[in-house]
């Protein structure tokens, strides 16, 4: 029994969620209210509160979902055997499934990413980069290649980078393949490395 009303209630939120992103795509996130959300995904207010404090509160927990999904996508790729990552690392393999998960996910960081949403998710996805980065950055022998660059202004970079390429892909109509543009991304980090 336990298990039914586990899935109605996971329907139930996916509704509500889904509904959200529809609205956030359409207007300013301060223009969304309680009763948009309620009436669009057909269910009441009471419902609501059982699964959300409030906007802010579905908001958040809409992106720390995306982002907690990229996490364990992420996770996932160390585990996979040392000639995948070999072949991996040659196509720049952590951006190459940053990228892939993103594309899965697209519309929703496309809408989470837009002028709509004014929480900053552009600064947790950045903030998610600069962590990834450092714990690839102490787990690997990067560290010993250049002491002298500041571990701070080195994620920095890279997380700004990746982030603006992103941002940059999402907004293109016609798209690369998150391989072409993990390819993409490694020809422009050997560019900067030639200036």
């Amino acid at each position: 029994m336990g298990n039914v009303f586990d899935e109605m209630n996971s329907r139930t939120k996916k509704k509500i969620q889904d509904v959200f992103l529809k609205l956030l795509k359409e207007k300013e996130f301060v223009k969304i209210s309680i009763k948009d959300i309620t009436v669009n995904a057909s269910i009441n207010r009471g419902t609501f509160y059982l699964h959300y404090l409030d906007k802010y509160d579905l908001l958040e927990k809409v992106e720390i979902e995306l982002l907690d999904g990229l996490r364990v996508h992420i996770a996932n790729i160390n585990k996979k055997d040392s000639l995948e990552k070999e072949q991996l690392i040659e196509v720049a393999g952590f951006s190459m499934e940053v990228f892939r998960y993103i594309e899965m996910y697209k519309e929703q960081f496309i809408v989470l990413l837009s002028k709509n949403n004014t929480s900053g998710f552009h600064l947790r996805l950045k903030s998610f980069f600069i962590e990834q980065f450092e714990d690839n950055y102490y787990a690997t022998d990067l560290s010993s290649i250049d002491s002298s660059i500041p571990t701070d202004y080195l994620s920095a970079f890279a997380s700004s980078s990746i982030l603006g390429l992103v941002e940059h892909w999402l907004s293109q109509n016609e798209r690369e393949t998150p391989e072409e543009l993990a390819h993409l991304y490694r020809k422009i980090l050997k560019f900067i490395k030639m200036i």
